[in-house]
């Protein structure tokens, strides 16, 4: 281990000590607010399966790569739908044949069944934002409980005796706004992504019915 990491894990190891249980609890709320954002992160990575990419190949072949849904056959010259996306656009395909009512009914079921996965732990993570400026609050009163004790017992003429309680309320308060300012601003990107993950699988649902459905109604009409 070098000595700049010693270096640091002491220093960790010191604030954390100097604020007591809250700071140990803000230090925890932080390391699992930003577990589950990089967990998130990465899941939105794959989660994102692109639809107008997909649906503008599928088009530009007149709609002959259904085959290719979801890592199928790509000789059609249509690469796979991926994602939730992917999921749809599979149960839509296998119910292409039965008619555009049986597309609509596949298409919400899985909607229904893969799209709440999106906001899996994002309200674990507004909890954990919302808990660690409260967390400091509560240091915060405690240092200041701390402070007036001391006065009681020796009296407001030494106050090296007081700085004690003071630094603790105002190191654990500082903690606090810290740790859950950026995890804020991490859970409303994030939001934004899985909305818009969700609003994107929506309409290329809809367009992919809409596509599978014209060569139907064209061969209805002749």
């Amino acid at each position: 281990m070098s000595d700049a990491l010693r270096q640091t894990i002491f220093d960790i190891w010191r604030i954390i000590s100097q604020g007591g249980w809250i700071m140990g609890a803000i230090f925890f709320a932080g390391q699992l607010g930003w577990f589950l954002i990089l967990e998130r992160w990465w899941h939105y990575r794959k989660a994102d399966g692109k639809p107008h990419r997909f649906l503008g190949r599928l088009q530009a072949n007149g709609g002959a790569g259904a085959q290719g849904v979801n890592g199928g056959p790509k000789n059609t010259g249509t690469r796979g739908a991926n994602g939730v996306f992917g999921a749809v656009a599979q149960a839509i395909t296998s119910a292409r044949a039965d008619g555009h009512e049986a597309m609509v009914r596949k298409a919400r079921e899985a909607l229904h069944e893969h799209v709440p996965e999106l906001s899996r732990h994002l309200g674990t993570l507004a909890v954990l934002a919302g808990a660690a400026p409260l967390l400091g609050l509560a240091g915060t009163v405690i240092g200041i409980m701390e402070t007036f004790r001391v006065i009681t017992l020796y009296g407001a003429g030494n106050p090296s005796m007081m700085a004690g309680g003071i630094a603790q309320a105002l190191m654990v308060t500082e903690a606090g706004l810290v740790v859950a300012f950026p995890m804020l601003i991490c859970h409303d990107h994030l939001q934004k992504r899985a909305d818009h993950i969700e609003d994107e699988c929506v309409a290329g649902a809809t367009k992919l019915i809409r596509m599978y459905s014209e060569p139907a109604r064209a061969g209805g009409a002749a």
